[in-house]
């Protein structure tokens, strides 16, 4: 019962951005645009404020394990063609839609796994890294559910993949929480693990934030959103 909460919001981005595309209809470029920037600058924060520091402070060679996450994800978006990004219409997305979903269903599930590791202690608690996940697969999520209307026609098979792509982030963080619980890994891999995924953030979040291709004719708009999302992460880390 104490894994509800944090279960439950991880599962509720995905699904909102499921529900805007097949429900509400949206489609709006500029819509996507924002949710993408603001939960970018979002997980910057995160790795800033919360994660980057805990990590100096408990294991050597912290920055190599992030830089070694920061190309992981760089390669991973070989797969997925930065359409976490909300980049459904860019040239570098796969032809294979189930490469694709592969790689985007593994980005989530690693995202909750660390979120896992970092809550065992308190495993119902939120943190801002679990609010920041979710709000990150908002757009991967509708993204992703644009993309398998347009390659799959059963409808059947498209509701599944997107339903167990919404679990995909809240198993994660049950595997991480078991496995740190349970002693199966010793705390210094669970700190090396993080500073990966932490890594991994780095590369999304300044990859979404100072992208400048879709930004030209925005101003300081897309300002207000990013240091909204670097406030609130600052907030969210200071509370947690």
């Amino acid at each position: 019962m104490a894994l509800i909460i944090p279960l439950l919001i991880l599962f509720i981005g995905p699904f909102i951005g499921v529900l805007l595309n097949f429900k509400l209809k949206i489609k709006s470029h500029r819509f996507i645009g924002y949710s993408v920037l603001f939960s970018g600058s979002f997980l910057l924060g995160i790795a800033l404020f919360g994660l980057m520091p805990e990590l100096f402070n408990n294991i050597k060679q912290a920055g190599l394990w992030l830089a070694f996450g920061f190309f992981i994800q760089v390669g991973l978006e070989k797969f997925t063609g930065g359409v976490g990004h909300g980049h459904i219409h860019s040239h570098d997305v796969p032809k294979n839609i189930m490469v694709l979903y592969i790689g985007l269903f593994l980005h989530a599930f690693f995202e909750g796994y660390s979120a896992g590791l970092n809550n065992y202690i308190n495993p119902s608690a939120l943190s801002g890294m679990i609010i920041g996940i979710s709000l990150h697969e908002v757009p991967a999520a509708f993204s992703l559910s644009i993309l398998l209307n347009q390659k799959l026609t059963v409808r059947n098979t498209k509701l599944l993949l997107l339903i167990i792509y919404t679990l995909s982030s809240p198993i994660g963080y049950f595997i991480g929480v078991f496995v740190h619980s349970e002693s199966m890994i010793s705390e210094n891999l669970s700190q090396i693990i993080t500073a990966i995924i932490a890594g991994t953030f780095l590369h999304i979040s300044t990859t979404i934030v100072f992208e400048n291709s879709i930004w030209k004719k925005e101003g300081m708009k897309k300002w207000i959103f990013i240091i909204g999302g670097m406030v609130i992460s600052y907030i969210a880390c200071a509370i947690g």
